[in-house]
């Protein structure tokens, strides 16, 4: 059997249950006896397992097929169940028991990350900063913030690759410049008209692009900044009680991207430089990037995707910082209830005023 035929699962020293990687201790806790474990502790234990134990046997035949498609099959030793995945998942829950399972082959090699920033905001503070964000919205339809809904809210690790480059701009620019004075006898308008031209280069360290074509690119860059402080040499143990899929986009498809965020990066760098004009219009622009690494890592977002009225509305959180994105539905019945309020409110201030004026 091969390493991508088996689920690395970390067990508990003291009860032998599956561990889950916590946010607030940054350690590896068992929900069943209460214990925490740092990491060299519960590898060494789980290095002097049976590795038959770690294994989710794909090569035994399911009710569903071996394979479909890009979908693999895999048994849970826990409890036997099947765990359907497709190509791109590295760390899941079985459905049935919901033991954390982790894909070693699809970690390893080259689909191996540097490195990873482990989750600091727990999935309780990411429910309370969904439901801070739904206040003062009176269109939300009433349903939207149910529990239910709330615990669908999952915890992934994104694929991301790191850019680091030098940039190199080159500028033309049209520019005005207005004067306006007057007399006695005429109003007068001056117009100076400037041909400039500005450069700049600077180096760009980290520069995030999501490998996952799963995901909306703007989306992941909504919430933006990661702080790269917190980033650690990748360990399996960090995905342990969360999702995470390996990245499915080559780190060459995202040049014309970085290009373009570079060339934002140095514009906003030399927007200070056009103070004083009335009109600055570009003519030309020239923008070389000069790739030197890309690097692999895996970073924490927590997701809700969410239906409403069969339309799919998507919020994400950086698992690090906690910022937060999202689009909202609107409730139909609220909205006109809204609008008949104000409407009404207008018709009685107007008839207020008018009682005023004839008094």
């Amino acid at each position: 059997m091969s390493a991508a035929d088996t689920v690395l699962e970390y067990k508990c020293p003291c009860c032998n249950a599956g561990l889950k990687f916590s946010q607030g201790v940054q350690k590896l806790t068992c929900e069943y006896c209460g214990n925490t474990f740092d990491l060299d502790t519960v590898r060494a234990f789980n290095a002097k397992l049976d590795q038959d134990e770690f294994q989710w046997d794909a090569s035994e035949p399911s009710a569903w097929g071996e394979e479909a498609g890009e979908v693999r099959t895999f048994l849970c030793p826990a409890c036997g169940g099947v765990l359907m995945t497709d190509e791109n998942t590295a760390a899941t829950f079985c459905p049935y028991c919901e033991n954390p399972a982790i894909l070693p082959g699809r970690l390893s090699g080259g689909w191996k990350p540097e490195a990873v920033i482990p989750f600091r905001v727990t999935k309780e503070e990411a429910k309370a900063a969904f439901l801070r964000l739904c206040r003062g919205k009176p269109l939300l339809p009433r349903l939207f913030t149910r529990e239910q809904r709330l615990e669908k809210i999952t915890g992934i690790y994104v694929p991301f690759w790191l850019y680091d480059c030098g940039g190199d701009f080159h500028g033309r620019y049209s520019a005005t410049r207005t004067h306006i004075w007057s007399d006695a006898k005429f109003n007068y308008t001056k117009t100076d008209h400037f041909l400039l031209t500005r450069a700049a280069q600077a180096s760009f360290a980290g520069i995030p692009m999501d490998g996952s074509s799963k995901l909306d690119d703007a989306l992941m860059e909504s919430i933006e900044p990661f702080d790269y402080k917190d980033m650690v040499p990748f360990e399996t143990a960090y995905l342990s009680g969360f999702f995470a899929d390996k990245y499915d986009v080559e780190s060459q498809q995202g040049q014309e991207r970085i290009r373009q965020r570079v060339e934002t990066s140095l514009e906003d760098l030399l927007a200070p430089t056009f103070l004083g004009f009335a009109t600055v219009v570009p003519t030309g622009r020239q923008v070389r990037v000069n790739h030197s690494k890309a690097r692999y890592v895996l970073l924490p977002v927590w997701m809700l995707h969410t239906k409403y009225k069969d339309k799919t509305y998507v919020f994400a959180m950086n698992g690090q910082t906690g910022k937060m994105t999202g689009t909202f539905p609107i409730c139909p019945k609220r909205t006109a209830a809204w609008f008949a309020a104000i409407c009404g409110g207008v018709t009685t201030l107007a008839v207020l005023v008018q009682w005023l004026l004839w008094l």
